[in-house]
Parts: structure tokens; C-alpha cells; sequence
């Protein structure tokens, strides 16, 4: 946006500024959440790799991802799928680690990590992450299931 003062023209850069970054915005979500998986896993599948009876996917859908739900109590197994990219995926590691002690795993995705206690697991796959949440699950059963996943 241009203003003329007395001879003078002045260009508003804050204009072009905001529009330059909703751009730059917009274009990466959309390609990162096209990645994403737009369906859940199947319930058979979640059960088997848990050990534990998975209800049928309850799914709900947001601007980055999927989350299913597995069941309609607080302990119920959650799968979900969200953009993500390496450095946020690392920085999310970091700060758990500091809370708590988390253990690298090997070999699966590009990255992956849990908590050493269980109960969770995040692996990013080079454009999204899986996170998998399943109280009181040990950790070889929550990996084998995001194997499955992959």
C-alpha cells in the first residue's frame, strides 16, 4: 500500500509484511497436513498390538491432524496424527526429558522416543508425528504397535 505526502510516495510495509507471512503461513500447513493420515487405525489392530480391548475410533479432526479415541473413559487408548517437523519434534523431546527421563528408540521413523515408565510414545516420520497414548501400557507393546502404524 502506497500514500502520497506532498511529493513523497511511502510505502506501508507492514501491509505487505502481513501479507507475505500468511502466505508463507499458509502454504507449508497445507502441504505438511496433506501427509497426515485422514482415517483411523483400525480398532482390531490397536487391540491386538496393546493387548487390551480397543472400542471402535471415535475420530476428531483438527487443522493439523486426527485424533482417535478408543474408547469413552479417561484410560481409553488415543492414536494420534499431527503435522510436525524434525526441530519441534526435537524440542518436545528436550523439554519431556527434562521433566522426566525418556529413552531414544531405535529404528523407528525418523525419530522416536517414550517416557521410560510407558504409558506413551512419539515417533515422527519425517512430515508427522504419532503419538500414541495408552495409560499403564508397557513400552514394547505401544512400539509394536506404532511399527504397525508405519
Amino acid at each position: 500500500m502506497t500514500e502520497t505526502i506532498g511529493r513523497a510516495r511511502l510505502v506501508r510495509p507492514a501491509a505487505v509484511g502481513v501479507a507475505v507471512v500468511a502466505l508463507a503461513a499458509a502454504v507449508p500447513a497445507t502441504s505438511i497436513a496433506a501427509a497426515t493420515p485422514k482415517s483411523c487405525p483400525p480398532a482390531s489392530v490397536v487391540s491386538a498390538a496393546l493387548g487390551t480391548k480397543a472400542s471402535t475410533p471415535t475420530l476428531t479432526k483438527n487443522p493439523y491432524g486426527i485424533s482417535c479415541k478408543y474408547g469413552s473413559n479417561a484410560l481409553a487408548p488415543k492414536v494420534e496424527f499431527q503435522q510436525d517437523t524434525a526441530s519441534t519434534f526435537a524440542a518436545g523431546e528436550k523439554a519431556a526429558n527434562a521433566a522426566l527421563p525418556v529413552t531414544k528408540i531405535a529404528h523407528l521413523g525418523q525419530a522416536a522416543w517414550a517416557p521410560k515408565s510407558g504409558g506413551s510414545i512419539y515417533v515422527f516420520t519425517g512430515s508427522y508425528q504419532v503419538k500414541i497414548l495408552a495409560v499403564l501400557t508397557s513400552l514394547p507393546k505401544l512400539e509394536a504397535l506404532a511399527r504397525k502404524l508405519l
